[in-house]
């Protein structure tokens, strides 16, 4: 094993190179098959399941994720899986998204035709496009590139960012088809920062009833903080006999 600075630099600034270059060769290669597949994606009363095998796999399960996040309803089916009854998630009504780089998965492969006889709409992403994949599919997204980042030009590196980069094009292209706005995000992201301010209603955290920090207009001062420290609250009410507020105090006053 050797370490050299300026060659580790240099791969990595390659790399950048190479995915660079390998995401902008979509753009030649994405039109009127892209668009349909948005088309029929809108059109589905179904979901999108998202599929693959391997790095592909893995590239598989954020596409979905970010569908879902973003007005698309998607799931992921891991392939072996599907082949051992997971295929009962999917329905005639739902849009199968498969992803190969090759095309030629052999997971991927077994299931092909059983998705088709469901009759799912079956989409391709691949780089192949002579492949199963792309035999078997009603549409085909092309993801193929030149070369992969790898030195070895083995291990999926170009290709896994092609494919990541069609996926989110495709999220966002549909996010604004739909008309899929800040507050529609919010909701399905309650645990953020953005869901929370949309979503979180003052009746939320409020308090109500004996929560609330109370005392008389005649009630001593020390009566006061210690209804403000019980109930662990920098404020009180001061209310009549009638439980009317009639006034309040913070622990700024």
């Amino acid at each position: 094993m050797t370490f050299d600075p300026q060659q580790v630099l240099s791969r990595a600034l390659q790399t950048f190179d190479i995915e660079a270059a390998a995401v902008q060769g979509l753009k030649a290669r994405t039109g009127d098959a892209f668009v349909e597949v948005v088309r029929r994606i809108l059109a589905t009363q179904g979901r999108v399941v998202v599929t693959g095998m391997g790095k592909s796999g893995h590239v598989g399960r954020k596409i979905a994720a970010t569908l879902a996040s973003t007005g698309t309803p998607a799931m992921f089916v891991h392939p072996a899986e599907a082949s051992h009854g997971d295929l009962g998630m999917i329905t005639a009504a739902d849009v199968v998204l498969a992803i190969s780089n090759s095309g030629e998965s052999a997971e991927l492969d077994a299931i092909l035709p059983v998705v088709k006889r469901l009759g799912a709409l079956l989409i391709g992403m691949t780089g192949g496009a002579q492949s199963s994949l792309a035999r078997h599919a009603d549409l085909v997204i092309d993801s193929g590139v030149e070369t992969e980042a790898c030195p070895l030009n083995l291990a999926p590196t170009a290709s896994t960012t092609a494919q990541m980069a069609l996926g989110d094009a495709l999220a966002v292209a549909l996010l604004e088809a739909r008309g899929f706005g800040a507050e529609d995000f919010a909701r399905s992201h309650p645990g953020g920062a953005l869901g929370r301010r949309l979503l979180t209603h003052v009746s939320d955290v409020m308090r109500r009833g004996d929560a609330v920090p109370r005392v008389r207009p005649e009630a001593p001062f020390l009566e006061l903080m210690r209804e403000m420290s019980v109930k662990g609250l920098g404020a009180s009410a001061v209310v009549d006999e009638a439980g009317v507020v009639v006034g309040i105090f913070t622990d700024g006053d």
